[in-house]
């Protein structure tokens, strides 16, 4: 099956196929269904993808990404939440042994082993998508997003924009804005500009800490009150946490020389610095119940 040979073609497919399916787009559902095939087959290009790739997509939508990437994959599954849409893509794609649909919200379903995801998200499911997919193995994703959310990718410390995504996503992979979308390609269009992201994951030895998991709980703790000092959230914390019998009354928050900053100012190895030292000073399995039950 090939790609689109035009816009014009693509935007008849995606015209043609929600008559037939009697389907209204749903802002709700973020239904804003591409239909500029120069979008579609930079997405693809700059993917390359080779016979060996197993590719994801989330929110398959008419699929009109699955048709230029399914043939040239070895695997490709594609999450679809709405059934509607899910069986349609079955029926359109299903018929070719490497497909595949997985019908269910992808953000509560389990993802299965991909080395690639491409996809035109839907807005409203940005983060969690985007914290679940660098949970996994990967090698590289080219997504599509809000353009407003994508910019918190390369947000500077100190920055409006500078936030617990930008730490986490610049902790585990490398980020590369690739291009702006307007939203005339789109049907329906949009209220707001996309942008197109390339996310490659970093490989074990580029890793900044050890322990991943404890350090995603800092930071969730921390940039809960991100405008807030350090030592505030830090002392209120361990406050909280003798009153609750969690830990000894004698813990005290020591001075460093991070705990006077305003937590959004903080680069990731600052913050790394003051996590470790942290965890040092307060012991390891004490540290660890701390960060563990603040973050919930």
């Amino acid at each position: 099956m090939e790609c689109w040979k035009s816009s014009s073609e693509l935007k008849s497919y995606v015209i043609n196929s929600l008559n037939q399916l009697n389907i209204k787009p749903s802002q709700q559902k973020g239904q804003n269904f591409l239909v500029n095939s120069n979008i579609i087959n930079f997405q693809v290009a700059q993917a390359n993808i080779s016979s060996k790739d197993v590719i994801l997509e989330i929110g398959g939508g008419l699929g009109n990404l699955t048709r230029c990437i399914v043939n040239k994959a070895k695997k490709m599954y594609v999450i679809e939440a709405d059934r509607t849409l899910a069986n349609f893509l079955d029926d359109t794609y299903g018929s070719t042994s490497n497909f595949e649909v997985i019908t269910g919200d992808a953000v509560k379903v389990d993802f299965p082993t991909f080395t690639k995801c491409i996809s035109n998200l839907p807005y409203q499911i940005s983060s969690p998508i985007t914290f679940k997919l660098l949970r996994h193995k990967f090698d590289l994703a080219i997504l599509m997003y809000q353009k407003e959310f994508a910019q918190r990718f390369f947000a500077e410390p100190g920055s409006r924009d500078y936030s617990r995504l930008s730490v986490m996503i610049n902790l585990k992979a490398k980020c590369k804005y690739l291009k702006t979308i307007k939203p005339s390609s789109f049907l329906p269009p949009p209220k707001i500009q996309s942008s197109l992201v390339a996310i490659k994951k970093k490989k074990k030895n580029e890793k900044l800490v050890e322990d991943e998991t404890g350090f995603s709980q800092f930071v969730t703790l921390l940039f809960s009150h991100k405008k807030k000092i350090v030592r505030s959230v830090l002392s209120s914390t361990l406050k909280r946490k003798v009153k609750q019998s969690k830990i000894p009354t004698n813990i005290a928050l020591e001075p460093d020389k991070y705990n006077e900053r305003r937590i959004f100012t903080l680069s990731i190895e600052e913050l790394i610095y003051l996590y470790n030292n942290l965890k040092m000073k307060i012991g390891e399995d004490l540290w660890s119940d701390i960060i563990s039950r603040s973050a919930k």
